[in-house]
């Protein structure tokens, strides 16, 4: 009902632009949340996993640290495109729902 308003009231492209604002901000979603997952990887490895001891050269290494980085940025990938393909099935929804895509029966 919402789609035959604005196909009426606006040109298709505006009602398409229209229609597909959500899956918009869920790709802007998905965006920040991948950056911030990226980040928050870095910020992880750099203080957990990279340490010095006093008295001795060198930087060791804490495994659970590095486990811990790559864990959350495989994380925030994952929910990155999990994000994605919902955004991306809804869009395909949407324009199959169209009455120019149906097929007439």
């Amino acid at each position: 009902m919402v789609a035959n308003t604005l196909n009426e009231a606006v040109e298709p492209e505006i009602a398409k632009e229209l229609l597909i604002e959500d899956e918009t901000r869920l790709k802007n979603i998905a965006g920040f949340i991948f950056i911030a997952g990226a980040m928050l990887a870095i910020v992880i490895f750099s203080t957990t996993a990279l340490y010095e001891v006093p008295g001795q050269l060198g930087t060791f290494v804490n495994w659970t640290g590095v486990v811990s980085s790559i864990t959350t940025f495989l994380f925030s990938i994952g929910v990155w495109a999990f994000l994605r393909v919902v955004s991306n099935i809804s869009i395909t929804l949407k324009d199959m729902k169209k009455p120019e895509n149906r097929q007439k029966e």
